[in-house]
């Protein structure tokens, strides 16, 4: 049986994604993999983070990645659910 992951705030979630988006560009290696998966380019990051849309961006291309996922979740000690929950908060489902 699927626990629901439990709710947290916009604010909350936008950390979550801020901490997650350090954590990509504090390694050369997933910092590249992002760019070519996002299609940005260093020149183009400071725009693309004033856009609406950035922080969902961030949490969509984490859960897409388990790995990565279970490695921040340990960078910010906390659980995979949490951050899922605040992918949820900024990118929910239409079927939820």
């Amino acid at each position: 049986m699927n626990t629901p992951l439990k709710r947290i705030n916009r604010d909350e979630a936008e950390t979550i994604a801020l901490s997650a988006f350090a954590f990509i560009t504090s390694d050369e290696e997933r910092m590249g993999r992002f760019l070519a998966v996002s299609g940005l380019r260093p020149d183009t990051i400071r725009s693309a983070a004033s856009e609406p849309g950035f922080f969902a961006g961030i949490l969509d291309y984490v859960a897409a990645d388990e790995p990565l996922l279970i490695a921040l979740a340990k960078e910010m000690n906390t659980k995979p659910e949490h951050i899922m929950a605040a992918h949820w908060t900024l990118s929910p489902s239409e079927f939820e």
